[in-house]
């Protein structure tokens, strides 16, 4: 048989029995779950579209030079077209974006270039 004093061991006493109280803090109530929102302020659909977009621009495979100055060609012929027509702020803009395009094609190719693409690329530019 189990004395009093061992009992008593075994038993809660009152002061064990305390609860845990939480802070009502409006910080932590007001917090909801799931994604934060984003800083951007685009819808998932424009995500996704600009995510596609990007994805198209990938290479597949590795670039050659002739790639690479073609795509560089057709660049600085998107960026110059209709320049005439736009502010000349604008224009002038869209003119050293294009160049550089050319100065992005000379560093990447500087190994390997030809002559005449350089001269056809700079022509194009107005450089």
């Amino acid at each position: 048989m189990l004395s009093k004093s061992k009992t008593s061991f075994f038993m809660k006493q009152p002061e064990d029995l305390r609860t845990i109280e939480l802070s009502l803090d409006p910080a932590n109530a007001a917090r909801k779950r799931g994604r934060p929102p984003k800083a951007d302020k685009l819808s998932d659909a424009e995500r996704a579209r600009r995510y596609r977009a990007r994805q198209k621009m990938m290479p597949k495979d590795d670039w050659n030079y002739e790639q690479l100055t073609a795509l560089t060609r057709a660049e600085i012929l998107r960026l110059t077209e209709g320049a005439d027509a736009k502010p000349a702020s604008e224009s002038e803009l869209v003119a050293n974006w294009a160049y550089g395009m050319f100065l992005l094609w000379d560093r990447t190719t500087a190994q390997c270039q030809d002559a005449d693409d350089r001269k056809a690329l700079l022509a194009l530019v107005g450089a």
